[in-house]
């Protein structure tokens, strides 16, 4: 009683009830979800804690909650599961058939003040995945170097030219660049011809134009041109005059046999890139590139058939040059055959621009000595020799190995093992063990010994992943390592 007024004792528990009756949420409103309790749902999502209940008190309709029914309900939703979920959300996996992978998120915007190459392309209609996807296997095709970097999204490029491309893939923002991807080609190095027309195909192939097979048939086109070539030059060596013509080839090796000589970086890679002209039949002629490859091989043009005028002094030392490059990677000071030189030791201690370029005079060599064993086994009856061509390639490994200390052989499956890192030494390297197991079983015979065998396999596999014309070469080398012996001995 409180002022003369008498009030009733209230009851706490009834009182809730009837304010929880009156203020429950209604269920009714579309587009709103109803917050109920488990003991009395209504339809609609039930928010439930991550932390499970006694089945006796999840009902619904009055009937209990097996664990199966719980955790198969569609109108349930798992708050804990949700988290779960997004925190264990991972990307899409991308196809690894690729070399080279590369995210959108992964991609830079263009620096300010950064001026874009002309030679740039945009790209609007692909993700970066299937830009680089493109960008890779034109790289295979073309039979060009990579080393891609998919954090990054760039890639170095060498060419079998020597031609280096820096590649970059950049995001577009507007307002410059809008909703693009931008794929830039840098030229750091060689020849600016030779870089456009990479350049042209693998802008190409980032916009999805690079057609396999209308490349394929322009290298083939090209290789008929220069066969063509090669029987025109041949009639013209008929018709001229014969004592002309082989002095002017003379002259041409005493010329390069003197930029061997030089210590200038520059002469002496163009001694070497001479003699890649004159050993190639395509270029030259059949005549010098005879001339020139009885040189690189014997060391001299002495045969049968020459006079003692024509005779070339022993001391040229392009077959010494050419050996010393290949089995040591390095010519002397003066141009001269160097036994003594260790080459694991002195690359570590070589200047960089050095390295580079003996890496260089490394593979012209390499494509010399291809071009004229090939020329050995072609015009072999031109030699003007009465030995035969087994004989003469037995003849040419063994002077090799008095003359180095080194196995020929053994040297170039060493650059076929590392056909990963170099693929343009590595085919060169196949196409001159091609040369020697044609046309020699004791060659054969010997490579077998030295595991040659699993050593191509690999570099198959290389090549097929990555190189076309490191492939095609080694396919070839492996017909030839697996071609039976015959019975005959040879000299």
């Amino acid at each position: 009683q409180i002022c003369g007024t008498e009030y009733a004792p209230i009851d706490r528990k009834t009182e809730a009830t009837k304010i929880h009756s009156k203020t429950s949420l209604p269920a009714n409103i579309e587009g709103v979800a109803a917050v109920t309790s488990d003991s009395c749902p209504e339809r609609g999502p039930i928010f439930r804690s991550a932390v499970r209940r006694p089945y006796s008190i999840a009902e619904r309709r009055g009937t209990p909650l097996t664990s199966q029914q719980e955790d198969n309900d569609e109108n349930v939703i798992n708050k804990e599961l949700f988290l779960e979920t997004v925190e264990s959300f991972q990307p899409p996996a991308i196809a690894a058939t690729s070399n080279w992978v590369v995210r959108n998120e992964s991609l830079r915007c263009v620096p300010n003040y950064y001026p874009l190459e002309k030679s740039s392309r945009f790209v609007s209609d692909a993700s970066a995945t299937e830009i680089a996807n493109r960008i890779s296997e034109s790289c295979r095709i073309m039979s060009v170097q990579a080393m891609f970097d998919g954090q990054l999204a760039t890639a170095s490029l060498r060419t079998a030219e020597h031609v280096d491309i820096h590649l970059s893939l950049w995001q577009g923002l507007a307002p410059r660049y809008p909703n693009c991807i931008i794929v830039e080609a840098q030229r750091r190095r060689g020849d600016a011809v030779v870089f456009h027309k990479y350049c042209r195909n693998l802008l190409d192939a980032a916009q999805g134009d690079f057609d396999t097979r209308t490349f394929d048939k322009k290298e083939q086109f090209d290789s008929k041109f220069t066969h063509v070539a090669s029987e025109l030059l041949e009639e013209k060596e008929l018709t001229s005059s014969g004592c002309s013509e082989r002095d002017n080839s003379l002259f041409a090796l005493e010329i390069a046999a003197g930029l061997l000589k030089k210590d200038r970086m520059d002469a002496r890679q163009l001694g070497m890139e001479s003699l890649c002209l004159l050993t190639d039949p395509t270029r030259t002629g059949s005549e010098t590139a005879l001339l020139a490859s009885r040189v690189v091989l014997m060391g001299s043009i002495h045969d049968e058939n020459a006079d003692d005028n024509d005779l070339l002094p022993e001391e040229l030392g392009i077959r010494e040059a050419i050996l010393s490059l290949i089995q040591f990677r390095r010519l002397g000071e003066g141009g001269e055959f160097s036994s003594s030189y260790d080459s694991d030791d002195d690359d570590t201690n070589a200047h960089p621009e050095e390295e580079q370029h003996n890496c260089l005079l490394h593979n012209l060599a390499l494509a010399v000595m291809s071009n004229a064993l090939e020329v050995l086994k072609t015009y072999s009856t031109k030699m003007g020799s009465k030995k035969s061509v087994a004989s003469l390639t037995n003849s040419f490994l063994d002077e090799s190995n008095d003359m180095s200390n080194r196995d020929l052989l053994r040297t170039l499956l060493g650059g076929l093992e590392q056909a990963k890192d170099k693929p343009h030494d590595a085919r060169l390297s196949a196409k001159c063990l091609k040369c020697l197991f044609q046309a020699s079983q004791k060659a054969r015979r010997k490579a077998r010994n030295l595991n040659a065998k699993e050593i191509v396999a690999t570099a198959l596999d290389i090549g097929k992943r990555t190189h076309v014309k490191l492939e095609t070469e080694t396919e070839k080398l492996m017909t030839a390592l697996q071609q039976p012996d015959s019975d005959e001995e040879e000299d």
